[in-house]
């Protein structure tokens, strides 16, 4: 097949229109994190990624003589896609190692250099496949840079991508492609582990100012309800303060059970159904025991796995689950053995902007869809 795709990718509408939230909370050191996603209805699976298997990254057209990144993955880890396999918005693998990715109005990806190019959202599966802290993560970043999807050229600087990463030590890191580089909050510089659509400084710098005594001081919550009330749930400074206000108020000796804590903050900034991009899952990440917990737009049921029991071997088939199953409960034994038809099902179903909603062409569905059976065990 022709190599002439690039990349694709789908948070990087207009902040008032796409709308997604992450959060980490600090369960005794033990972390939890939190994610609302918020687009138009598609279709979306779950799935499960083999360690052992080799990769090599989907190609540019724009820069045909580009080197191309390639690695055999480290870890198994377990995703959230619309965009089929190896093209995840988010994940954790086997390592403790989350990576959420949101949409950000005012991105500015890197210029070409001798680094290879890696798509914005198979950047998310190339750091759960290979990596176990945020510290290797950003030090990625000297082995490659994020390529802006070819399709987007009339409108990269409305927006792009940026990533919330937090591994098992509770370590956590916001990062952004600003002015063509990359810009981390790590630390004292990452007072709250939560990420919407503004830039961090910007959602920060919303919150309160720093005064040298310590950190920084938080709105008091009747300033914020104000602010929530006066201001659409689709605002992403909003959103950040509330998830904020919300996580520095968690205690784990007293806030009861930390899944059920981290589900209300998610449902305290969700989207309304009737919005124009709703909140199509919320999903719970219980790090230290392995769980991932989430509901659906269409099955407000919480549904449960265990990455534990996966077999993450890659001579063992590829299980995926749809995320909007009428199910409930524990859907470890709900997974199914993934088909190209099912890549299929969702590459036609994408929207890839929500200016006049458009899909994907024909053959970079065709494209898209082959990509997967490029990768190779390497286990025997």
């Amino acid at each position: 097949m022709k190599k002439h795709l690039s990349s694709i990718s789908i948070c990087f509408a207009p902040v008032t229109v796409q709308s997604c939230t992450t959060f980490v909370l600090d369960n005794s050191g033990q972390p939890v994190y939190g994610k609302n996603y918020d687009w138009f209805h598609v279709p979306s699976f779950v799935i499960v990624n083999k360690r052992g298997v080799a990769k090599t990254a989907i190609p540019f057209s724009q820069e045909p003589d580009a080197k191309q990144i390639s690695w055999t993955s480290k870890f198994g880890n377990v995703t959230f896609s619309t965009f089929g396999r190896e093209l995840p918005f988010d994940g954790i693998n086997e390592a403790g190692l989350f990576v959420s990715s949101m949409g950000l109005v005012g991105v500015k990806y890197p210029p070409p250099d001798l680094r290879p190019p890696i798509d914005p959202l198979q950047w998310v599966q190339y750091q759960l496949d290979n990596f176990s802290t945020v510290d290797e993560v950003i030090a990625s970043d000297k082995n490659m840079r994020i390529r802006v999807p070819d399709f987007l050229h009339w409108e990269q600087d409305a927006g792009g991508l940026h990533y919330l990463v937090s591994d098992s030590k509770g370590n956590c890191a916001s990062i952004e492609l600003l002015g063509g580089g990359m810009v981390c909050h790590t630390g004292k510089n990452l007072p709250f582990k939560v990420l919407t659509n503004n830039t961090y400084d910007k959602s920060l710098s919303y919150l309160g100012r720093y005064k040298g005594y310590g950190g920084f001081l938080p709105i008091s919550l009747s300033k914020l309800l104000i602010n929530f009330a006066l201001t659409p749930l689709q605002n992403s400074l909003s959103r950040f303060a509330c998830a904020a206000n919300r996580i520095q108020k968690f205690n784990s000796q007293t806030s009861g059970p930390v899944v059920d804590y981290a589900f209300n903050i998610l449902s305290s900034v969700k989207q309304p159904k009737l919005s124009v991009v709703p909140t199509q899952w919320n999903a719970v990440y219980d790090s230290a025991n392995k769980q991932i917990h989430f509901y659906s737009r269409n099955n407000d049921r919480i549904r449960s796995f265990n990455l534990s029991a996966f077999d993450f071997s890659c001579t063992t088939p590829v299980r995926v689950l749809d995320i909007n199953a009428d199910l409930s409960g524990d859907v470890t034994n709900s997974f199914v053995d993934y088909t190209k038809e099912i890549d299929l099902e969702m590459l036609k179903g994408a929207i890839v902007a929500p200016r006049g909603a458009r899909k994907l062409p024909e053959a970079t569905i065709e494209y898209l869809a082959a990509y997967p059976d490029t990768t190779v065990c390497t286990e025997k």
